[in-house]
């Protein structure tokens, strides 16, 4: 799950990459963009939605980050 400002980091999603590239049972890996859609959820349940106001990642930063597991050899979505 990629979130802008949580999980987006460079060397975050290197170290990520790294590992899942030495697991031989892997044969792709799906980066999902986070959004908003559960947070309706959230509030009839009256629980406080922590990712309020959090944007989905923009195209330039969902190529980034398919980028750096392509880098590593493994086939991305």
């Amino acid at each position: 799950m990629l979130v802008p400002g949580l999980t987006d980091a460079v060397d975050n999603v290197d170290a990520v990459a790294e590992i899942v590239a030495r697991w031989p049972n892997v044969s792709r890996v799906e980066v999902l963009p986070f959004h908003q859609m559960g947070e309706d959820k959230w509030n009839r349940l009256a629980i406080p939605y922590p990712l309020h106001g959090v944007h989905p990642p923009d195209a330039v930063l969902l190529a980034r980050v398919r980028d750096q597991f392509r880098a590593r050899g493994l086939t991305v979505f």
